[in-house]
């Protein structure tokens, strides 16, 4: 689809019928100074079950420029990777400036972060505050639009590394790393539950000094070690250390007893600051669940929390991700 033939402020995609259609149309009418249209913009605000995941979708059906408005139209129109990669269940900055709160779902991260409600209260605010209000609404839209479009442009790498042995998870610990370590080129590097061992041998391949730890590895390789993570001898400092859906199966940050000591919190962020090197990186990738801690767990122990620019590309919608630096 070609960009002229993409309608301004729209799809392609969706009818005229569409609630993203008539929310943007009323959103729009109001920020050009129609205040008839406040009332029914409001009214279908109210009618959305969750504020905020309908405004993100609201960005991506509807926002942003031409160029980004084709990319997303494009992904959208894709019926797998349209749900593997949920665009209006991302880590916008927009909407999570602070905080990515990936202790919790994205839903849930974005509805308690007050983004999507303070909008909400400055359009109820008075009739005279609703144009500015609604502008206001509209330039965050318009930037999830972009910041959306900018997480696909690495969609195509990020597909193309995907193998019958190197999972989605896998894929993007393995490019978070490169990222923010520009390479594991001669790398110390540690994988927490290498489980079939794809991550690892490529991590080998790409020339990383590279060891796994697992209580039950499924492959028996020289550079695996059989144990607990908590507790066996291993041989650190290591400069990149990275767990897929290792760190979820139980925790305390949801409130549920803590029945499987290697996901005790505490415990778990103190050994990875105990084997991360001075400015090593610590990737954890969950399909399921949040992360078993908070930013301010994290720092606590020792770590600054990174924001790597990568789509967060999860089967399941409440697995979440987190990037490291060990200070």
């Amino acid at each position: 689809m070609t960009e002229s033939a993409l309608p301004p402020g729209g799809t392609g995609d969706d009818s005229e019928a569409s609630p993203e259609s008539r929310l943007w149309d009323a959103l729009q009418a109001l920020a050009a100074g129609r205040a008839e249209a406040r009332a029914p913009l409001l009214e279908e605000l109210a009618a959305a079950p969750h504020l905020a995941s309908a405004l993100t979708s609201l960005a991506v059906h509807c926002a942003g420029s031409p160029s980004a408005r084709a990319r997303i139209a494009a992904h959208l129109a894709d019926p797998k990777w349209s749900i593997w990669l949920p665009l209006h269940l991302q880590e916008y900055r927009t909407a999570l400036p602070a905080d990515a709160r990936f202790h919790q779902t994205l839903m849930d991260a974005l509805a308690d972060s007050g983004w999507a409600q303070a909008h909400l209260q400055a359009l109820q605010s008075s009739a005279d505050a609703g144009v500015s209000a609604a502008r206001a609404l509209e330039s965050d839209l318009e930037a999830i639009a972009e910041e959306a479009a900018g997480l696909l442009s690495h969609l195509p790498a990020m597909r193309a590394r995907i193998t019958s042995t190197l999972h989605v998870l896998q894929v993007q610990a393995l490019m978070r790393a490169e990222l923010l370590l520009g390479g594991l080129q001669g790398r110390k590097v540690l994988e927490v539950g290498p489980q079939e061992g794809g991550l690892l041998l490529e991590m080998i391949r790409l020339g990383a000094d590279a060891t796994g730890i697992d209580l039950g590895p499924q492959l028996q390789h020289p550079r695996i070690i059989t144990g607990d993570f908590l507790h066996t001898e291993l041989p650190g400092p290591f400069e990149f250390i990275a767990a897929t859906a290792v760190f979820e199966s139980s925790s305390c940050a949801r409130g549920e007893p803590d029945s499987d000591a290697r996901n005790n919190s505490p415990a778990v962020l103190k050994r990875l600051h105990e084997l991360a090197a001075p400015g090593a990186i610590v990737v954890l990738e969950n399909v399921m669940f949040p992360i078993p801690f908070t930013r301010e767990d994290a720092e606590r122990a020792g770590f600054e929390v990174l924001r790597s620019r990568l789509p967060a590309i999860n089967l399941r919608t409440g697995g979440r991700s987190c990037a490291l630096k060990r200070a």
